[in-house]
């Protein structure tokens, strides 16, 4: 069963979204951070992006990991992964970690380790106390600490192939890790549920472009790309659920925490550039209202869903090296009201209003 609704759009304040006839328009974005080098600030095609609620932190093609102000898009701090001979990461999720010795539970970074077949847990590094974003500022070189890793190469139960995304899921008390997702591509197309100390669970889905059926576990992904878990809202009978951008199939899942189907939105049938279908949804975020904001890397453009009937409420962005233009763009970040979208081929983050309404 396939949810697939258009609609007319919502018009959100200083952005412009397109409509099916119409011309794609820039993003009225708020600005750019970065640019193309190696430089602290700069980036070599950026793919993986979130934030611990004050500083984004950045993932990009050099291997390097930087937190940057977000008001300012300096890069305050950065370090550089272990091995980056076979590729680089394409998600990233901050979030509590594993209990430490001291019995507290600490921000951490987990890595979706892509092409080195594993998943890295590190410490959140400490803000540089003597940062200033008035002055000018030398980044400072981190040195996080690496609290857990799992996963190897291989088609087995705890293996990858390319894992592509973390998701995390806290206990009720928000005292520990209970499960973490993880999905991956490249043959095994799928979501490995693990506990919080790294063993498997479960496995969701297989390889294919079968929807499946609403309440079952029979869906197919190709390219599970982006994962996030909504808290429970009685607009879905008052559970949790799993969503997921399953992007060479170009829809989104979404999913009850076991696995199970609640609906689509999109399908591989309907790809295309007019606004509520989508071509390779990568990035994928929640607004306050239950919204969704996905990143489509092939249609260059960023698009907000109502989840729950799959209607558009806006596009934004397209093809281009202009200011507001996107070039295959990977993900995005929400901070207050900024939403700062990963454009990878323009080596940069562009900044935009958070839609609404």
């Amino acid at each position: 069963m396939l949810i697939l609704v258009t609609g007319a759009a919502l018009l959100a304040a200083g952005c412009s979204p397109s409509a099916s006839n119409d011309t794609p328009k820039p993003i009225a974005s708020l600005g750019a951070f970065g640019g193309p080098g190696v430089t602290p600030g700069r980036y070599v095609k950026p793919r993986a992006i979130d934030t611990d609620g004050r500083d984004l932190w950045v993932i990009d093609r050099s291997g390097r990991v930087q937190r940057v102000d977000a008001d300012t898009g300096v890069c305050i701090q950065y370090f550089i992964l272990p091995t980056t001979e076979r590729g680089f990461p394409t998600g990233l999720k901050v979030s509590p970690g594993p209990v430490s010795p001291d019995g507290t539970l600490g921000p951490c970074l987990y890595i979706a380790d892509t092409h080195s077949h594993r998943v890295l847990v590190y410490a959140l590094p400490a803000r540089p106390a003597e940062y200033n974003p008035e002055e000018r500022w030398d980044a400072a070189v981190a040195e996080p600490k690496l609290v857990m890793q799992f996963g190897t190469f291989g088609e087995g139960p705890g293996q990858f192939l390319y894992p592509t995304d973390v998701e995390v899921l806290l206990s009720a008390d928000g005292t520990r890790v209970e499960r973490l997702y993880v999905s991956e591509y490249g043959g095994n197309d799928r979501i490995q549920v693990f506990s919080g100390s790294g063993e498997v669970l479960f496995t969701l889905g297989s390889p294919g472009s079968q929807p499946g059926t609403i309440g079952q576990k029979d869906y197919q992904f190709q390219r599970p790309q982006s994962l996030l878990i909504l808290p429970a809202s009685p607009a879905v009978g008052g559970q949790a659920e799993l969503v997921v951008s399953d992007s060479v199939n170009h829809r989104i899942g979404r999913f009850t925490l076991d696995g199970r189907l609640l609906g689509w939105i999109g399908s591989p049938q309907t790809a295309g550039t007019a606004r509520g279908v989508m071509q390779h949804p990568r990035g994928l975020r929640a607004l306050p209202d239950g919204t969704l904001l996905t990143v489509e890397f092939g249609n260059n453009r960023v698009q907000r869903f109502d989840r729950l009937t799959g209607r558009s409420l806006g596009a934004w962005g397209r093809a281009g090296r202009g200011p507001g233009d996107l070039a295959e763009p990977w993900s995005l970040a929400i901070v207050g009201r900024r939403a700062f979208v990963v454009d990878a081929l323009n080596h940069r983050l562009v900044v935009m209003n958070v839609p609404s309404g």
